[in-house]
């Protein structure tokens, strides 16, 4: 009998103390947040445009849109504008540019004309042919083969938080390149970081 007691007494006790662990109550929280940004937007604003571009001479629009050549003559700025895109994001959010560019204009047929872009005239060394800024500043190098990270600037366009992006190039035609127009398609695509 004493050991059914003790079987008794040591099972209420039990019981006891697992209503009791039943009815503890532990919890935690956490914060929630959200940052609102201006929506990411990107606009065509130019077409790069080389303008007259002599057999066996090299052009450039750099990214402020001056025209140089290796031509001997004075480089034909007729036609020739630097493209340009407008992108509005958010102020001080990270934001990559990245660009899909060409490696040849098509022209007829089969023709193909060679075009780099951050590339002098001789196509081989560095240049600032593509950047980013707005009228009144300096313009920030971008370039075409890699994502480009950037803080991006409170300055406004068309009355947004924005920046112009400005894509010059270098166009290097043969002696014996055809005659005729070629085209070409540049993308910028912007996103958040």
């Amino acid at each position: 009998m004493k050991k059914l007691v003790k079987i008794f007494v040591v099972a209420a006790f039990a019981f006891g103390f697992g209503v009791t662990a039943q009815a503890q109550e532990r919890e935690a929280t956490i914060n929630v947040g959200a940052t609102v940004m201006d929506a990411l937007s990107v606009t065509a604003n130019g077409n790069l445009a080389f303008g007259i571009v002599m057999q066996g001479a090299a052009k450039r629009i750099d990214a402020a849109g001056a025209v140089t050549t290796t031509d001997s003559s004075d480089p034909s700025t007729t036609g020739a504008t630097t493209g340009q895109f407008i992108v509005h994001a958010g102020a001080g959010s990270s934001v990559t540019l990245e660009f899909e560019v060409p490696s040849v204009l098509e022209g007829d047929g089969d023709a193909t004309l060679p075009i780099y872009f951050n590339k002098a005239l001789n196509g081989t060394s560095e240049a600032d042919n593509v950047g980013y800024g707005t009228a009144g500043s300096s313009i920030t190098r971008l370039e075409v083969d890699e994502p480009n990270s950037i803080t991006f600037p409170s300055t406004t366009v068309n009355d947004k938080i924005g920046t112009r992006v400005y894509v010059g190039g270098t166009v290097i035609p043969s002696a014996t390149q055809a005659n005729g127009a070629y085209i070409g398609t540049i993308t910028l695509t912007a996103t958040y970081n």
